[in-house]
């Protein structure tokens, strides 16, 4: 494993659920990029990446569209 990923995958998994949960709330609101996201949540841009990656993975949100260079997020309708 890549020493640059191993901090990720030592999370706690509590911690990701929060971390996930607190980013799934501001999706809520509606789509959003990953900066306005760390912002919101106070998390670091690389954490929120990491989760957004994950989140995708598992089709809980999809790429909605392009802000300023930067793409946007949203829940993924079921």
């Amino acid at each position: 494993m890549s020493k640059l990923l191993a901090h990720y995958f030592k999370q706690n998994a509590g911690d990701i659920r929060d971390q996930r949960a607190a980013i799934e709330k501001i999706l809520k609101g509606g789509p959003s990029t990953i900066s306005s996201m760390a912002k919101t949540t106070g998390y670091a841009k690389d954490l929120v990446f990491w989760n957004i990656l994950g989140m995708l993975r598992w089709g809980t949100i999809e790429v909605e569209s392009e802000k300023d260079e930067e793409l946007t997020y949203g829940l993924k309708e079921v």
